[in-house]
């Protein structure tokens, strides 16, 4: 795998633009490099979204598997990117055969007019987040109505991803890490998690994974990955879409939040929201202080792989003492 750079991920852009007959001398203006790096441009009146995918992250099968449920929801009527189709059919093309940076898929969506995301992590965290509850309740019906549509569509998987089942979420080898490999992680608080992830794998065993609990999901609804648009919530970035519990999506819209002085007000009114369209029932909120645990503890997983990197450093010092907090709750109850 080679470490790309702007310059290399731009010239990559520019050999998919021709795939899908744009000059490749369209101007590109960089909107974000996390794991993608992403693009906007314009073209023949229309402006669109550009991914240069992260080389290795996904097989094309897999990245064809998540197009292909992105334009499943598309179809049934979720506010989801629309994504322009490549010649071959597929949602996202492959460059860079003959480049030093190697193959790389892209690919092209319409782009979403927006007001900007719903949030972000660091002022959910700090407590200085100002959204209303409303927002969150507006949040609920719209992941509820991706589990809808899922179901309604029929969509079903051609290809395995990493689950977000016991095995992905806390099994020997976590898809997103190891928590337990913090340094900081360390004394009580880690005898604390060990005994949270036990308690985990015990009460979600029993949950068990039967449709109407388990299926396709997002998987990574955090607060940056919701648009706000005039006509509503907009659901993007599906890199980490797999199989896994609903009620997963509804942790993750939380997980940030936690700390929040408003968390109750704002879990209220996601749930209020998710069950005006989808109703739950009582084991479902009785499982959710352990989906949340695992929700968090993927995230000090990832940070374990990550050491250096800012967000890696943020999760271990800010997000880490909460994580604790939780697994005692649920030890607790």
């Amino acid at each position: 795998m080679v470490n790309v750079d702007l310059a290399a991920a731009e010239e990559l852009a520019r050999e998919a633009l021709t795939t899908y007959g744009i000059t490749a001398d369209t101007p590109l203006q960089l909107l974000k490099n996390r794991e993608n790096f992403v693009f906007s441009l314009s073209s023949n009146g229309s402006q669109y979204v550009l991914r240069v995918h992260r080389q290795g992250y996904h097989s094309d099968a897999e990245l064809g598997c998540e197009l292909d449920f992105v334009r499943a929801l598309h179809r049934e009527g979720v506010a989801v990117p629309g994504f322009c189709e490549a010649p071959d059919g597929r949602g996202f093309c492959t460059v860079g055969h003959n480049h030093p940076a190697g193959v790389h898929q892209v690919d092209l969506q319409l782009l979403i007019p927006n007001q900007g995301n719903f949030g972000d992590e660091r002022t959910a965290v700090d407590g200085t987040a100002t959204i209303d509850a409303a927002d969150f309740a507006e949040l609920g019906g719209l992941i509820a109505q991706v589990h809808e549509a899922t179901d309604r569509s029929g969509y079903r998987m051609a290809v395995p991803r990493d689950d977000w089942d016991l095995d992905g979420l806390v099994g020997e080898a976590p898809a997103w890490g190891d928590p337990l490999q913090l340094a900081e992680l360390a004394g009580e608080d880690r005898q604390i998690v060990q005994s949270g992830i036990a308690r985990i794998r015990e009460v979600l065993g029993d949950y068990g994974s039967p449709t109407h609990r388990f299926g396709p999901i997002h998987a990574d609804l955090t607060p940056e990955n919701v648009l706000r648009t005039e006509a509503g919530l907009v659901l993007i970035d599906f890199d980490d879409f797999a199989a896994g519990w609903h009620l997963f999506d509804l942790a993750t819209a939380l997980h940030f939040f936690v700390p929040h002085p408003r968390y109750a007000e704002y879990k209220k009114a996601l749930f209020a929201g998710y069950e005006a369209i989808r109703p739950l029932d009582a084991a479902d909120h009785e499982v959710f202080p352990a989906i949340l645990l695992a929700r968090s503890l993927t995230y000090l997983g990832w940070a374990s792989d990550r050491r250096g990197e800012p967000t890696a450093e943020w999760l271990a010092s800010d997000v880490l003492p909460y994580t604790v907090r939780l697994a005692r709750e649920l030890l607790a109850n």
